[in-house]
């Protein structure tokens, strides 16, 4: 990746450089960080085609071709938005109206941060723990941060339900117009239901008082507390997985909600559900 460690400067003296000394040859360049695809496109419009590069046995291998709808969404989060609040696009795309909206959670917190919606952020804050109860109306909020008209039902959802759902039937968003945005959404929900799930088990397991320790890192090591070989196998064991469990639900920073489906594939994904998902029926 030829971006990686450098600092933003040299990012677009990069990005410069590539497409100037290149000008004349076809280039290939790999990278899964989508900084540097913006970067090229910012510097000379529609200057390159975009893969999607997988080689994992039994997925869709070789280079995928990303259409021009997404590649827009992915290189703009103005037409991210627009496509969330156009009804002729996105609703016929839907698979799974409440699987949709709940894989859209995370990312409409960052937007509530945006946008200084204090009251809607809190309450998806809420949706977003294991260990609350609360039902939030999310087509509401939908609605306030995107239009109305998208989502057909009123959606009152609490945590507890989200941690109820069968995973293995997650599938928001059909995958014939969107391919990658159905994976990215699929993925998000995956991150969400395993974090409430870790979040909720541990909680009552060793009961945990949420009004001090409500963040999901704290969680863990207030569970496994000690020097005892379990407790530290424990706690080592969910803090790796900390990122997948809570960073991937963040995105207040640059709202880039494709970055991790780009970076796992979903044999990845599925086999980290399962340690996650074995190692918490063990406690």
């Amino acid at each position: 990746d030829p971006i990686s460690s450098f600092d933003s400067i040299y990012k677009n003296k990069l990005a410069y450089a590539i497409l100037s000394f290149l000008s004349l040859k076809k280039t290939l360049i790999l990278t899964h960080n989508t900084d540097l695809i913006k970067l090229l496109e910012h510097q000379v419009k529609e200057c390159l085609n975009l893969y999607y590069f997988n080689n994992v046995a039994s997925e869709n291998n070789g280079f995928i071709p990303i259409n021009e709808d997404e590649r827009k969404i992915l290189l703009y989060i103005h037409e991210f938005l627009a496509l969330l609040r156009d009804s002729e696009k996105i609703k016929p795309q839907i698979f799974n109206e409440k699987q949709f909206v709940i894989s859209l959670v995370p990312f409409m917190r960052g937007l509530c941060q945006i946008f200084n919606f204090d009251e809607e952020k809190n309450k998806l804050t809420q949706l977003m723990h294991g260990y609350c109860d609360e039902k939030i109306n999310v087509t509401e909020i939908y609605g306030k941060i995107f239009t109305t008209g998208i989502l057909d039902e009123i959606h009152q959802i609490s945590a507890q339900e989200i941690v109820d759902w069968d995973y293995t039937e997650f599938n928001p968003l059909k995958s014939e117009e969107y391919p990658l945005l159905s994976k990215t959404l699929r993925h998000t929900i995956n991150y969400l239901y395993l974090r409430m799930n870790v979040e909720k088990r541990l909680v009552e397991k060793y009961n945990i008082n949420t009004s001090k320790h409500d963040m999901l890192s704290s969680i863990i090591v207030h569970s496994f507390k000690g020097n005892e070989m379990e407790k530290i196998q424990n706690r080592v064991f969910f803090m790796a997985k900390k990122t997948l469990l809570n960073e991937f639900n963040h995105f207040e920073m640059d709202m880039n909600i494709f970055q991790p489906a780009i970076d796992i594939t979903d044999k990845a994904l599925i086999k980290e559900r399962e340690q996650i998902l074995e190692r918490l029926n063990s406690l």
